[in-house]
């Protein structure tokens, strides 16, 4: 509450303003249109981005010591010229008709008033944008019959629709999907301007002397329909240039390629060699690639009819990489008996290695095996070798080390090793699927190991290795690792890990030896229209399916379980501000037995927990749950799950821009919690920790709070205050507005977005 007081924004302060002549203090758009919710803000504030840039009210961040602490500064406002108002009022007719409002009523007014020396100007727009047309009928009328049969042939991927809204960008970009059509069946030369989208023909058709008075009597009668439903008529036709070339089918010639071009110099050194690979004459000076390697991953071929998409592809291929900075091909035209395209692909290749040392600090005041906070400090050393057996195979080793200090100095030492591999195509047994599909197919193999070592509680050694595949086919991105292999041994030091888990009997899932053997499907999906981003991931893995049915690993330290969860996001995003929304489910069902005993908890490197800076915001990290428990407040303990769900809502927002420095800020809202089987220290089930639907309402917990952002458009400081406002714990008014103050709230420091 304190922080939203600070951030509260008084008037606008005009500044350097000049004196007894008037300026523009403010300007306002109020829009009347048969749009609803979000689309009608979005038009709104294309309108007002449309104004006179005299009449745009630029203003600043200011800060004072007095109440409000915030308040805007106008900074030099230029002198108010009327001319500007039908400027304004020009341009957003203009926009209003590309969107298909063709008879918009546009009103202003402005007054003037004077304090002291200032004369301060008040613009006001009253925008009635009328009905919007509608498609009522969408033809293609090519002269070319070839081009013509094309467009039949994939009039189901048209943008134009009939009964949709009228829209010239949607008329552009459906002229755009037919030049990259006609482009990839080889019309090469083929542009926009060959094509044009003719509108309405109703009233051409009124003034032909030799038409028929009955068909007269139809048009006008369809005409005195339109004012009441406004529609409109679209047929794209093709434009006869006098450059005959255009309609001629080119076919790809010879090809060259320069594997190894220096960023500084692009003509050939005097050592170079030319080879001949699978039809591409190979230019190189040096042995950095495999030539076999770089023909294989070239789209276009000698003799076929050139494809744009091919071009594009072969461009993307090489510039995915990450072994060439610069990919560049330059087409040359030559007549032979047909239409020929001679390429020239030069490669330059990027620095081979890299080193990355970083150094870290850490805060932990959350661990579950000591009562105060620990300060940790790491080093990373990191080397990238991004042309691996001269094929592009990126690979990247890792170490690191740290410490955590403590009551005893050094309280934890932790050292990790990790190698990775990434393949820049599909390795057996994966050499079956097209790779066409997939515009990024990659093979990753992936080992890390870790030791740490907590004094006088436990030592763990953890080795994983996992062996996959992923690949990005338009919007869409799948992973699917078959064998992943993970294994955790633990060994206590003393009785301190054993006296602690007596206190907390689920603590005793966490630290017990773990097998697993899964296999891992993941899916990606983003989209984008308009002002509107969606986001959708899901990941299944399985553990143990198959392995487990051999009785000495089912009854071992082999862990069998099925763990699903699933994210969605969506954005609004305006001009000054963005409207983010989030969901989250995650569920696993574990199977396995330790012994004879059936296991009860995921591994808690598996499990789900709840709090902290990228969850539920007014709880500490893994503070949440389980359910409506209060068992574990007696005991300052992390908490794992078995299932979580959990939804989030920010209203995100600019505030100014202070040294280069975007200050932003947020509203948000967080709801949801965790649950699993937990037990008292007697062995008894507890079932407030269990899901029930039927305790949904009271299990769910509720924060709420505000952000202040520093955005340096590399990376995001991100500082968060929340209040529990409903808190499952308690009994009273199912725990709604317990234990509230003004300075009982929980601070999270973030980096970059929560979600």
């Amino acid at each position: 509450m304190l922080l939203l007081l600070l951030l509260t924004v008084g008037c606008t302060i005009p500044k350097k303003y000049q004196k007894d002549k008037p300026f523009v203090y403010k300007s306002t758009v109020t829009l009347i249109s048969n749009q609803k919710g979000s689309e009608k803000v979005q038009l709104r504030d294309r309108l007002i981005s449309y104004l006179d840039d005299s009449l745009q009210v630029r203003t600043v961040l200011g800060v004072r010591l007095i109440p409000p602490f915030f308040y805007y500064r106008l900074l030099k406002p230029p002198v108010f010229d009327s001319l500007a108002i039908d400027r304004s009022k020009t341009f957003m007719n203009g926009l209003l008709n590309a969107e298909g409002y063709f008879n918009p009523v546009i009103r202003d007014t402005f007054t003037i008033d004077t304090i002291g020396d200032q004369m301060r100007v008040k613009v006001d727009f009253n925008v009635n944008a009328g009905k919007q047309f509608i498609l009522d009928s969408v033809g293609y009328d090519l002269e070319t019959p070839e081009l013509q049969a094309l467009t039949e042939q994939n009039m189901s991927a048209s943008l134009l629709k009939k009964n949709q809204p009228f829209s010239i960008e949607k008329i552009s970009a459906d002229r755009d999907r037919l030049i990259n059509l006609f482009r990839n069946h080889g019309y090469y030369k083929l542009t926009r301007e060959d094509l044009f989208a003719e509108r309405d023909t109703v009233v051409a058709a009124l003034i032909d002397p030799t038409l028929d008075p009955f068909e007269q009597f139809r048009l006008i009668d369809s005409l005195q329909k339109r004012r009441h439903n406004p529609t409109i008529n679209v047929t794209m036709k093709q434009r006869i240039g006098k450059d005959s070339s255009h309609l001629l089918k080119y076919y790809i010639g010879d090809i060259s390629v320069y594997p190894d071009l220096p960023i500084l110099q692009d003509t050939l050194a005097a050592e170079s060699k030319a080879s001949m690979v699978d039809g591409y004459r190979m230019i190189y000076s040096t042995d950095k690639f495999k030539l076999p390697f770089i023909a294989r991953n070239i789209f276009l071929k000698k003799g076929a009819l050139y494809r744009q998409e091919d071009y594009y592809n072969t461009i993307n291929k090489f510039s995915n990489f990450g072994a060439w900075q610069q990919v560049d091909i330059d087409l040359t035209e030559r007549m032979d008996s047909v239409p020929l395209l001679d390429a020239t692909i030069r490669l330059f290749p990027a620095r081979k290695q890299t080193l990355n040392i970083d150094f870290e600090t850490s805060r932990n005041a959350s661990d579950v095996l000591t009562t105060g906070s620990l300060f940790g400090i790491g080093l990373n050393l990191g080397v990238t070798n991004r042309n691996a057996f001269r094929e592009s195979i990126q690979t990247n080793s890792n170490i690191r080390f740290g410490v955590e200090l403590g009551t005893r100095v050094v309280q934890t030492v932790q050292t990790g090793l990790s190698y990775k591999i990434a393949i820049p195509r599909y390795i057996k047994p994966f050499q079956f699927l097209n790779l066409r599909n997939f515009t990024n197919p990659r093979t990753i193999i992936d080992f890390n190991t870790t030791y740490t070592l907590r004094r006088s509680f436990f030592e763990v050694r953890s080795v994983n290795t996992s062996f996959g595949i992923e690949g990005t086919r338009r919007n869409h991105t799948w992973q699917w690792i078959p064998f992943n292999v993970e294994y955790t041994n633990v060994r206590r030091l003393g009785d301190s890990l054993a006296n602690l888990e007596k206190r907390i009997p689920s603590l005793r899932q966490a630290f017990n030896n773990g097998l697993i053997l899964s296999q891992v499907i993941a899916y990606n999906n983003r989209r984008v229209l308009d002002n509107h981003l969606k986001f959708f991931r899901t990941k299944l893995e399985s553990s143990g399916g198959l392995a487990g049915l051999i009785t000495n690993l089912d009854k071992g330290s082999l862990r069998r379980f099925l763990r699903l969860d699933a994210e969605y996001k969506y954005f609004v995003n305006y001009p000054k501000s963005t409207w983010a929304f989030r969901t989250y489910a995650g569920y696993g069902y574990v199977y396995g037995k330790s012994g004879d005993t059936m296991e009860n908890n995921l591994p808690f490197f598996k499990a789900f927990f709840a709090g902290g800076p990228y969850s539920m915001r007014a709880w500490q990290v893994r503070r949440l749950g389980l359910g409506s428990s209060a068992i574990y407040d007696t005991v300052k303990a992390d908490r794992f799950g078995d299932i979580q769900l959990e939804a989030n809502v920010e209203y995100r927002f600019n505030v100014a821009t202070i040294a280069g420095v975007k200050l932003k800020s947020a509203l948000f809202v967080d709801v949801g919690n965790i649950w699993g089987k937990a037990f008292d220290k007697d062995g008894n089930k507890i079932p407030e920790t269990q899901f029930n639907f039927g305790r949904l309402y009271k299990d769910l917990a509720v924060g709420a709070g505000t952000s202040v952002r520093f955005d340096f458009d590399f990376f995001l400081i991100r500082l968060d205050w929340a209040y529990q406002l409903k808190n499952p714990v308690f009994k009273e008014k199912n725990g709604w507005f317990q234990n509230i103050s003004v300075g009982n709230g929980q601070f999270q420091l973030g980096i970059g977005y929560p979600f």
